[in-house]
């Protein structure tokens, strides 16, 4: 399933990886950050994610912690930011097969939001 992919890629803190699990034209929203005092993120295309993800990894501090896949399309977890840890709840709003659990599926939209 794609959302354990997703999941691999963001505990392995491999960009490249969690970049292959979108669509070249995905959205990713993530709301948490403003939580920490930075702005929410709102990223568009698969090269994006790339390059965001390896900022937030390198960079930024990111990371995650103690994630459980809820069904298909959701996982919960703990986001790191440097320090600061929020409970987040990813949801998987669109993807290329419809039902997101095929081994080709990509997710085309991801929605992270506090939990």
């Amino acid at each position: 399933m794609i959302v354990n992919e997703f999941v691999a890629a963001l505990q392995n803190k491999d960009h490249v990886a969690l970049s292959q699990c979108f669509t070249e034209e995905c959205r990713l929203f993530d709301y948490c950050p403003s939580l920490v005092g930075r702005e929410s993120a709102f990223i568009y295309g698969k090269r994006a994610i790339d390059m965001y993800y390896h900022n937030a990894f390198v960079l930024g501090g990111f990371s995650i912690m103690d994630p459980r896949v809820v069904d298909d399309r959701t996982v919960n977890f703990y986001a790191n930011y440097r320090g600061t840890v929020i409970h987040a709840l990813a949801q998987i709003e669109n993807c290329t097969d419809g039902v997101c659990s095929l081994d080709n599926s990509l997710i085309q939209e991801l929605v992270i939001r506090p939990a």
